[in-house]
This record gives structure tokens, C-alpha cells and sequence, in this order.
């Protein structure tokens, strides 16, 4: 799985996830205090939330040319890297998102 399609999957799944939460929604309103204790705070007609993201990226290349990044550990890198290079690096980045009050 690459970078890219690992966060997209990650956010959807948080956003939706949230949103079904019926603990933080009650009779179509929002428990202000409840979203507070997991982080969620009031802006404007919405409620903000930040999802951090820790993630170990592999870098590949091989001879046979291009180079790749993907999330270490998970799914095979597939190709021969004998005559190539891999590069683990660890990245850390925040995202904001928003969910509809």
C-alpha cells in the first residue's frame, strides 16, 4: 500500500467513523462536552479534530528503473532489490479534519 492510498483510507475511515459514533450524537446533537474528552473541539458549524500520523516509508528503487514509496510492513514490495536500494525513513505529520455538527 503506498503512502498516498494508506492515508486517504485512514481519514475516510476516521471521518465515518466518527460521524457513526452514536455516544457524541445524541437526538441529532452534539454532546459539546463529550467530543471535548476525545479531542474534538466546535468551530463555527463543525467540529475539528486532528489525526496524527506516525508511519515507517519505505523508498525503492531497482535497476529496472523508478522508485516507489510504501508503507514498511505492509503488503510486499515485490521485484527483485539486488541490484537497487531501499531506504526506511519515519515521517510524522498532522491532519485536520472536520465533521458536520
Amino acid at each position: 500500500m503506498d503512502v498516498k492510498e494508506f492515508v486517504a483510507e485512514t481519514l475516510r475511515q476516521v471521518t465515518e467513523a466518527v460521524q457513526e459514533n452514536q455516544s457524541t450524537f445524541s437526538n441529532g446533537r452534539a454532546d459539546v462536552a463529550g467530543l471535548n474528552k476525545i479531542n474534538m473541539f466546535s468551530h463555527g458549524s463543525a467540529f475539528v479534530t486532528y489525526v496524527d500520523f506516525d508511519i515507517a516509508v519505505t523508498e525503492s528503487s531497482s535497476q529496472e528503473g523508478g522508485a516507489k514509496l510504501s508503507i514498511a510492513g505492509i503488503g510486499a514490495l515485490g521485484g527483485d532489490l539486488s541490484n537497487g536500494t531501499e531506504t526506511v525513513s519515519r515521517v510524522k505529520f498532522r491532519v485536520p479534519i472536520q465533521v458536520t455538527k
